[in-house]
C-alpha cells in the first residue's frame, strides 16, 4: 500500500525576526488565540496588548536573552511568515508563545520551528502552555516534552492558568532511531529503498521514508526505526502510526492551536 509523505518542507526558511516581522507575529498570535484559544474576546485583547505590542516586540527583538524566530513559507510566487516562537534563554530555554497562522494548518510549520531551536542550542527546552490551548499540550507531548506541572500568568489584572511541560529523561533518545535504520526493507516481496537522510519524528524514534523505486521519487510508505516495522499508516492529517508498536507522529495535526 502506498502512503502520502508529508509536505517537503524545503520552501520553508527558518530565520530571526526582525523590526519588519512585528505586525505580521501580532496578527498571526491575535488569529491563532482567535481560533484555538477558549479565551473571550476582552482576555485576547489584554494579552495582545501585554505582550505583543509594538513596542514589546521591539524590546524582545534586541534582548540578548530571547530568541525569536519566524517561519517563512513559499506558497507560489510569494513568501510570507506563517509561524514563530518566542524563546527565553537562560540556564535552559523557556518557549513563551509559538503561533502558527490557522491557515497553514498540516504544513509542519510549528515541527520546522522546534527542529531549530534542538538543532541551535542543546540546553533542555521547557514550554509554558495557557491551559485554555490544550492541545498544544498534546502537540509537545508527541514532540518528547512532558508534563511538569500547573503555574499561574499574569498579563493586566488578569490571571491565567499556566501547564508546564519539560523535556523528559526519554526525549533526547526519542529522536534517535533504536534500531538500524537500512538502505531498503522488503515489502510485500518487493525491495523498497529507505530514505536515510530524512527522518521524522516519532514520540518513541523516527520514521523513514520508503519509495517504490531506486530513484527515489515515488513515496511508498515509512520505516518505523523504534521497531523496525513498514507496517505503518498514515493520513491526510499527517499522522503516522506503527501497528506493530505504536509509535506515532501527531505534531503537524496540531499546527494551528498550541501555545
Amino acid at each position: 500500500m502506498t502512503y502520502p509523505l508529508p509536505l517537503n518542507k524545503s520552501n520553508m526558511e527558518i530565520r530571526p525576526a526582525d523590526s519588519e516581522d512585528r505586525q505580521r507575529v501580532e496578527t498571526l498570535a491575535r488569529d491563532s488565540f482567535r481560533t484555538s484559544y477558549a479565551l473571550s474576546p476582552q482576555q485576547i485583547d489584554t494579552i495582545i496588548e501585554n505582550e505583543f505590542h509594538d513596542e514589546t516586540l521591539a524590546d524582545r527583538l534586541e534582548d540578548p536573552d530571547a530568541t525569536v524566530l519566524v517561519a517563512e513559507h513559499a506558497a507560489g510566487d510569494t513568501e510570507e511568515v506563517q509561524g514563530f516562537v518566542d524563546v527565553a534563554i537562560g540556564t535552559e530555554r523557556t518557549i513563551r508563545w509559538l503561533h502558527v497562522d490557522p491557515e497553514a494548518r498540516g504544513e509542519g510549520i510549528a515541527t520546522a520551528l522546534l527542529d531549530r531551536l534542538r538543532k541551535d542550542d542543546e540546553k533542555p527546552l521547557v514550554a509554558r502552555v495557557l491551559e485554555d490551548a490544550v492541545e498544544g499540550g498534546e502537540f509537545l507531548e508527541d514532540f518528547g516534552l512532558e508534563s511538569d506541572g500547573n503555574d499561574q500568568m499574569s498579563f493586566g489584572n488578569e490571571e491565567f492558568a499556566v501547564a508546564v511541560f519539560t523535556e523528559g529523561d526519554g526525549t533526547e533518545d526519542a529522536n534517535e532511531p533504536s534500531v538500524p535504520v537500512p538502505p531498503s526493507v522488503t515489502v510485500d516481496g518487493t525491495d523498497r529503498p529507505v530514505e536515510q537522510d530524512e527522518t521524522i519524528p516519532g514520540r518513541d524514534a523516527p520514521f523513514f521514508p520508503t519509495y517504490a523505486g531506486e530513484d527515489h521519487t515515488d513515496p511508498y510508505g515509512y520505516f518505523c526505526s523504534n521497531c523496525g516495522s513498514t507496517d505503518v499508516a498514515a493520513d491526510g492529517l499527517d499522522r503516522i502510526e506503527c501497528a506493530e508498536c505504536g509509535n506515532l507522529h501527531r505534531a503537524d495535526e496540531w499546527d494551528d492551536s498550541y501555545l
